[in-house]
């Protein structure tokens, strides 16, 4: 019997099983003209099989195991880590030359975020995209995807933070469990949600994904990252699923609310529900309901416009209107400062700042 015979995994170079069959043959001292007659195969497929050159069948193995003694379990077994093991080596050589396309994320924030480690490559990022390569990458996230972005145009935005960011609340999304999509039940939660607006950070986060989850809606809060300019994003899963993902890029409640309402517009208005990949394309029309039905739903037209007439706006009149509206204080103060009311250097202390762990 051969000496002791092992296979040690993930070595820088693979070890094909032939180099043990070479090490069985020298111990034993017999020829490969010897070894090939018992086993019943040409000189040629012999040498090619203990160069690596020729797979090793399970009939193979089994023969091995009747001529050497050693299981064929064992002989399968090696072959298959040497294939996973060269597979594997040509895909980190490919992946070493993908160091631009991995410099292209914001990686460092990435990994403050707790999204992927500290010292993430290429592959570390495929493993986070789901994807088996960086090609697989680019078609998917290049796809017409049926998705809403609320994003803001003072900034150029980075298109790897974006798919990054949007990543993200995937894999957020997907550990919240929902009923199936109701439109009427949703409705129904989104007429009781403005009210939330008035409770503390913590309590209308937990209302959000708890009420909307109810209905078939998963929301998620993210942090954002560098240059995504993304305020928010909603998309369809599959017909009885559909996804919100909130960000901080503004940190107050106002924002935050509206971006939350703009989202749940473009849910409720427009005729997405397909389970398609991501695009990031605004449709200009689209977001024009999107951003009037945010408005409309947290502050009513009627109300407004009478508000709007009734004087000059201040902080007590604009805290008594959010109280009659069921809304918080900085929504109004949103609006005001939005249509140019009131200056965006005042009244910013009647709205909450916000953080969180996303």
């Amino acid at each position: 019997m051969a000496a002791d015979i092992r296979y040690i995994p993930e070595l820088d170079t693979p070890v094909a099983p032939g180099d043990t069959i070479r090490e069985i043959l020298d111990e034993r001292s017999i020829t490969q003209a010897d070894f090939a007659a018992r086993l019943d195969k040409s000189e040629k497929f012999v040498s090619q099989l203990i160069n690596g050159k020729a797979s090793l069948t399970h009939e193979t193995a089994i023969e091995l195991e009747r001529v050497l003694g050693v299981p064929s379990s064992f002989w399968n077994g090696a072959e298959s880590q040497y294939r996973d093991a060269l597979a594997r080596r040509a895909q980190s050589l490919e992946l070493g030359a993908q160091t631009e396309w991995a410099g292209s994320f914001p990686r460092k924030e990435m990994a403050a975020n707790g999204w992927i480690a500290r010292e993430a490559g290429p592959g570390d990022l495929l493993g986070f995209f789901g994807v088996s390569s960086v090609d697989a990458y680019t078609q998917y996230w290049s796809a017409p995807r049926r998705l809403a972005a609320r994003m803001s145009t003072a900034y150029s935005a980075s298109t790897p933070a974006i798919t990054a960011w949007l990543r993200a609340g995937e894999i957020a999304a997907e550990r919240v469990q929902t009923e199936p999509y109701s439109e009427a039940a949703f409705r129904r939660v989104v007429a009781d949600l403005r009210s939330a607006s008035r409770e503390p950070v913590g309590t209308w986060q937990s209302l959000l994904r708890e009420r909307c989850a109810t209905a078939g809606v998963a929301v998620v809060f993210i942090r954002d990252l560098p240059k995504t300019r993304c305020h928010a994003a909603s998309w369809w899963v599959s017909r009885s699923r559909a996804v919100v993902v909130l960000g901080l890029r503004y940190k107050t409640d106002d924002q935050i609310w509206f971006s939350f309402f703009h989202e749940v517009g473009h849910l409720l208005l427009d005729d997405r529900r397909q389970a398609t990949p991501c695009d990031l394309d605004r449709d200009p029309a689209s977001e024009e309901r999107a951003d009037t039905f945010a408005a409309d739903t947290l502050i009513p037209p009627d109300a407004y416009a009478n508000f709007r007439t009734s004087g000059r706006p201040t902080k007590a009149t604009v805290t008594a209107l959010a109280a009659s509206l069921g809304v918080a204080p900085g929504i109004v103060v949103g609006r005001l400062q939005k249509d140019g009311v009131v200056p965006h250097n005042q009244m910013n202390d009647l709205k909450v700042h916000l953080d969180w762990a996303g």
